[in-house]
């Protein structure tokens, strides 16, 4: 028997089948586009998602079903993303997506009028901004109130995933507690701030906790992921969480480092610590998948999405050199860079500037362009500048008392080496990488099997979540990045608020 984990994300849905040892059984990914509709806009096409989910689970499912058929399916899907659906789990318009869509600033900057920046945190664990599921579902009532009268439901994916599957659909504590929809101190919706902005509470699923199971699969639904009827779908968790369970994150001195489209820095704690510095920074503190702890959330809005921007509007080069060698373009591209610091800056606030500033009206921008900058030096001050964030919130962490003493990386960019030793050499940090390059989901099949008795406590992870590779950092390299550090952080306080 097996478990499968699926993980569906920004740019594409990958799911995993291990055996009750972590071991991989088979694995297939789906990419899908992005889509921009309008200036700060961004937005996934809920068919297109729904089908790579499919294929992704099909595909996988069959590949064990002889030999170790999938009992339980768990779901790690990305956060603050809003769907509206009907009651037959239709999409009444496209997935708007949490980070990389700004349209609802607006909205925002009246909830902290009317309501208060800090009487939110104190009452949710989330920093107020336009990133969050709150204001977004106001813009869809304030500018689109036919859908909003139309909506059944409010959801993200993990939702869908249950209605679609003819499931009893619910929203988990450490999604939920993003939104701004949850009072984090009850595990309740929190009734008065909707009453505040006239959103109707029986616009969202019940609440739960993330080891739930949230039914079993039958024909037909069970037909078209590949699986016997009777197989169990829990009720999974945010992809963040899931990423650092599945990575066997523990204890607080170690924060996962998620390398995909973005860059998320998860630390954990055990206390429901609201602290001012906290709000300060832009942290959000919300519920893990395991019970009894609590994450605070560090990211830089587009890491692993410059470098898709760059092979696709720049790249044709590296991508035809990749090609013709039968390798990964992202490879060819990071290979060839430099060992030194770029003298080319590229801020990498492509979709609004990510913790601690967290501003969405934040734009991107490029220095240090010469005549003889060639396409490596572009390359390199991406990675370069996406390091530089990271540290930057290492150390903003660390003043708001989380002291973190190493990371632990995982996700699709944690499988460069090359990239890897850059993050510890410009963070000072040890960099660990996993055996299991996709621990989201490791993490969301993990909480199936907790779910379904086959794991007994979180600490059984620590058998199965195996690290492959640690990077020390260089501290003759760290020391060689620390001007080019400095004049990033110059350079950073002198854009800040750009906006055109």
């Amino acid at each position: 028997m097996s478990l499968l984990g699926i993980d569906i994300g920004t740019t594409g849905s990958k799911a995993v089948v291990f055996n009750h040892s972590g071991e991989i059984l088979a694995s297939c990914y789906r990419e899908y586009p992005l889509y921009i509709p309008e200036k700060g806009q961004c937005e996934l096409d809920p068919e297109e998602v729904w089908k790579a989910v499919q294929q992704v689970v099909l595909s996988t499912a069959r590949k064990v079903q002889k030999k170790d058929p999938v009992q339980a399916i768990g779901i790690s899907t990305l956060g603050d993303s809003v769907t509206p659906i009907d009651r037959n789990g239709n999409a009444l318009a496209r997935t708007v997506i949490g980070a990389a869509d700004r349209r609802a600033v607006e909205q925002a900057s009246w909830i902290e009028e009317h309501y208060g920046r800090k009487a939110a945190f104190d009452k949710t664990g989330t920093p107020l901004h336009a990133f969050c599921t709150l204001p977004k579902i106001m813009w869809f009532r304030e500018h689109r109130p036919d859908i909003y009268e139309k909506a059944w439901k409010f959801t993200g994916w993990q939702e869908i995933f249950h209605v679609r599957l003819g499931l009893n659909a619910v929203m988990d504590y450490s999604l939920a507690s993003h939104t701004m929809l949850m009072n984090i101190h009850t595990k309740k919706y929190i009734y008065d701030l909707l009453h505040t902005c006239s959103i109707d509470v029986e616009k969202f699923f019940p609440l739960s906790n993330s080891i739930r199971i949230a039914g079993r699969i039958d024909y037909p639904y069970s037909a078209q992921l590949g699986v016997n009827d009777g197989t169990a779908v829990g009720a999974g968790g945010f992809d963040q969480c899931c990423s650092a369970l599945g990575a066997g994150v523990l204890e607080p001195d170690t924060a996962a480092l998620s390398v995909g489209t973005l860059e998320a820095i998860t630390a954990l704690s055990n206390e429901c610590r609201l602290e001012p510095s906290l709000l300060e920074g832009n942290y959000g503190l919300s519920f893990h998948i395991i019970d009894s702890f609590y994450i605070i959330l560090g990211f830089v809005t587009t890491s692993g999405a410059i470098l898709r921007w760059y092979r696709d509007t720049l790249g044709s080069q590296e991508v035809t050199t990749a090609n013709a060698r039968n390798l990964n373009p992202y490879d060819v591209m990071i290979e060839s860079t430099s060992e030194k610091p770029s003298s080319v800056y590229v801020m990498p606030y492509f979709a609004g500037a990510g913790t601690p500033w967290l501003d969405a009206m934040q734009k991107g921008s490029v220095f240090g362009l010469s005549l003889d900058t060639d396409r490596n030096d572009i390359v390199k001050g991406i990675l370069d500048c996406i390091c530089y964030e990271v540290r930057l919130n290492l150390e903003s962490l660390g003043e708001a008392g989380f002291n973190i003493r190493k990371l632990r990386a995982m996700g699709g960019g944690s499988k460069s080496e090359r990239w890897m030793q850059l993050k510890a050499d410009i963070t000072g940090k040890p960099v660990e990488v996993t055996e299991v390059s996709e621990a989201g989901c490791l993490g969301a099949a993990f909480l199936a099997g907790q779910g379904i008795g086959v794991y007994t406590s979180p600490q059984d992870i620590l058998e199965i979540a195996k690290v492959k590779k640690i990077f020390e950092p260089k501290q003759s390299v760290f020391k060689q990045y620390e001007d080019s550090y400095h004049h990033y952080k110059e350079l950073r306080s002198r854009i800040k608020g750009l906006v055109l």
